[in-house]
């Protein structure tokens, strides 16, 4: 089918679709999800576009719109006759960062597919992450990606020029390498793990991109874009370069370069796909590079002596960080923790032990209700199960639409609100009847009294939380 042919090429996973539009078929690489509603669909493609590993998609009757971040007001959609018509909109979208797009369908979206003429940029890595593991597929037979990163967010406005083999004597000597979520989308997860092997050079993966690298990896600097001092205390020294890799505006507050002493002009800018032919002028500060068994940077070594007394503690009102370390313990294979803007999600970001990709995902902004409808994506499918974390759920509105339409998935849900009410009093009690819930089909709701005083100790350490201005509680 043109439509689903040209999605999967755009790097859309799940399309989310309103009643009453037309028969689009099924069992392709583009799942489709009915949506209740239109708030519902763009709430599903909103988890999907800030969370998943492309972009999200909505068809409403004959307007396709395309998400990398909320939809906060209708877009008008732009008439387009043709999917290469489409595609020029979508790479004018990618290159002015708009975030969202919408086009009004003037061909048949069941038609058989068209060729297309791959536009500018369109240089895809040499592999690609799979979609369970948060990364849409880049090299699936017969549907080719048009571009290596599909989003369509702003990038981070890096400000360094760029680097040639040629320059191996006036490069300034690198920090550390911070990867952000189209490092994911990109499918280029091996690609930046042998470029740090390569070059010795440390990775801080942002709060949206957990799981680049094993917790224990010595490559493995910590997450950042939470809190004022994560650059610094990762290791930017404000005289070398810190190489950006896949990052968006919206993933890194610049309040942190400015916490760290770091320039705009110190930012060296890599595209994923640009990963395995970059210079060997970039080379670490200090020459040797990460070594196996050396010291861990500031950042992991203080919040770890946060964090992991924590971990033992085991009495309710459960802390963030036990409370997330039940969760890793029994979360099922292939399956995910999806959060939105809150107290939870700084703490499932903060403190989620990740040895897999794509088992935690945190968006760098998002809407009321955006877990549960990215819970409700991963579910959707014959045996998929998902857990939202959240501080509170609404029960009305777009959330309460979600909760209904969850109710009739296939797959298995589990929504546990961190907060004050439950009957939870022990960890063991929490994993076991998490165990349960995710055994069995359904929505399964789970209380679990979490005392949040602990983020006290991780301000002391890293300074305020940046991410989600205005979103954090007080």
């Amino acid at each position: 089918m043109a439509l689903m042919d040209l999605l999967a090429r755009l790097g859309v996973g799940v399309l989310a679709c309103t009643p009453g539009g037309p028969p689009l078929g099924g069992g392709g690489e583009v799942a489709c999800l009915d949506a209740p509603d239109l708030p519902s669909a763009l709430l599903v493609a909103e988890a999907e576009g800030t969370m998943g590993g492309g972009l999200g998609a909505v068809l409403d009757g004959d307007v396709l719109t395309l998400v990398s971040r909320p939809v906060t007001a209708a877009a008008r959609p732009t008439p387009v006759s043709t999917p290469a018509d489409v595609v020029a909109e979508v790479a004018e979208a990618r290159r002015r960062g708009l975030g969202v797009i919408a086009v009004r369908l003037g061909f048949d979206p069941a038609a058989p597919p068209q060729p297309l003429v791959p536009p500018a940029g369109a240089v895809l890595p040499a592999s690609a992450a799979s979609s369970a593991a948060g990364g849409a597929s880049a090299d699936q037979p017969g549907v080719p990606r048009l571009w290596a990163d599909p989003g369509l967010a702003a990038r981070f406005p890096a400000g360094a020029g760029a680097v040639t083999s040629d320059d191996a004597g006036a490069v300034p000597p690198v920090d550390l390498i911070l990867a952000g979520r189209g490092v994911i989308r990109s499918g280029a997860v091996e690609q930046l793990r042998a470029f740090a092997e390569r070059t010795g050079l440390g990775v801080l993966n942002t709060f949206t991109a957990k799981g680049l690298f094993r917790w224990d990896s010595p490559f493995h600097l910590g997450t950042g874009g939470l809190q004022e001092l994560d650059l610094a205390l990762a290791g930017a020294s404000g005289s070398g370069l810190v190489v950006a890799v896949g990052l968006d505006a919206d993933e890194w507050p610049t309040d942190l370069l400015r916490a760290a002493g770091v320039r705009l002009d110190q930012i060296l800018e890599l595209a994923p796909e640009e990963l395995m032919g970059a210079p060997a002028a970039l080379r670490p500060r200090g020459g040797a590079g990460v070594q196996a068994g050396g010291e861990r940077p500031r950042l992991y070594r203080e919040l770890a002596a946060v964090v992991q007394p924590l971990y033992q503690q085991t009495a309710a009102p459960l802390n963030p960080a036990r409370a997330a370390a039940d969760i890793a313990e029994m979360l099922p294979d292939g399956a995910a923790v999806w959060t939105q803007p809150g107290h939870a999600a700084l703490w499932v970001a903060r403190a989620l032990p990740t040895t897999r990709l794509g088992s935690v995902r945190v968006p760098p902004v998002g809407s009321a209700g955006v877990a549960l409808a990215g819970a409700l994506g991963a579910a959707s499918r014959p045996g998929g199960s998902a857990v939202a974390v959240v501080d509170a759920l609404p029960t009305t509105g777009v959330a309460g639409t979600l909760l209904d339409r969850a109710a009739g998935a296939p797959g298995t849900i589990v929504i546990e609100i961190w907060g004050d009410g439950g009957d939870l009093r022990s960890a063991q009690a929490h994993r076991d009847r998490l165990a349960a819930a995710l055994a069995k089909p359904g929505v399964h709701v789970i209380e679990v009294p979490v005392d949040f005083s602990a983020t006290a100790e991780l301000v002391g350490v890293a300074g305020p939380p940046l991410a989600w201005p205005g979103r954090l509680p007080g």
